[in-house]
């Protein structure tokens, strides 16, 4: 996943401000598990039509249209080939449904983090890597293994315009509820703000698309403060939004951006 051109900001905002909000522990999730049966047995390993449609939508508003499609379209999760144990007693039987998963693989992404990655395309899974073998399963079966490994994210499609599947999205997927995102979620909006109520020198704070993160909170500063003072009310807010219960659950990685423009 290419990293983004990081914007000009103008004061400068303090590496530890722009960081990802720590993961909050969450229960355990289903792991990854080979199919006796293919449960899709006419499919050609194309990419299916709903995430060519999902794909071509513009952002913002392509991860949720991406989010959507997972729920019910196919989707290949790529393992690593591994000898399958035998029971010595019958070396000629079935295997086991509970034999041990075959070992999934993680991709890193620029910021250090680690995700699942999830093909639409038997293609983009042997050109990303030839000896790994697929595991065709529904976005929502993926989303429950990926919620399980890494950081819990999911990225679609590593190589050829790859998606990022938030971990909000992607535990979402995994329990069967709607996503929304933290941008659009207007009674999140009033979290936020409530969250900074009080801190000296702000007047008022927006989440919108993030630039370098999920979601940006735009904080709106009293004019005519020097730097000193931006940086230590964008420190403060960074502090209230990175511990805050339901604003950690709901944003994956978050960015403040300062401004005076209200």
């Amino acid at each position: 996943v290419p990293p983004a051109t990081p914007p000009a900001r103008e004061p400068s905002i303090p590496p530890e401000v722009a960081a990802p909000i720590p993961e909050p522990p969450v229960a355990a999730a289903k792991k990854l598990k080979t199919f006796r049966q293919n449960p899709f047995p006419n499919d050609d390993g194309s990419q299916p039509e709903e995430f060519t449609r999902a794909k071509a939508v513009e952002p913002p508003e392509r991860t949720p249209a991406v989010v959507r499609a997972l729920v019910a379209g196919r989707v290949m999760v790529p393992v690593l080939p591994h000898a399958t144990p035998k029971d010595p007693m019958n070396p000629h039987a079935e295997d086991d449904e509970t034999c041990e998963a075959p070992p999934s693989i993680l991709v890193e992404l620029p910021d250090g983090r680690h995700a699942m990655p999830a093909f639409t395309s038997i293609t983009g899974l042997q050109a990303w890597n030839p000896s790994a073998r697929p595991v065709l399963m529904y976005g929502s079966q993926a989303a429950q293994a990926a919620a399980d490994q890494g950081d819990g994210l999911m990225v679609l499609d590593p190589d050829d315009d790859a998606v990022l599947v938030p971990r909000p999205a992607v535990w979402a997927l995994a329990t069967g509820n709607e996503w929304v995102p933290a941008w659009a979620d207007r009674e999140l909006g009033a979290v936020a703000a409530a969250a900074l109520a009080g801190i000296p020198g702000t007047r008022g704070v927006a989440l919108v698309p993030g630039r370098q993160a999920e979601v940006a909170a735009v904080v709106l500063m009293e004019p005519g403060l020097e730097r000193p003072a931006v940086e230590a009310a964008m420190n403060t807010a960074a502090q209230a939004l990175s511990t805050h219960e339901v604003l950690r659950e709901r944003i994956d990685s978050l960015e403040l951006v300062p401004t005076t423009q209200g």
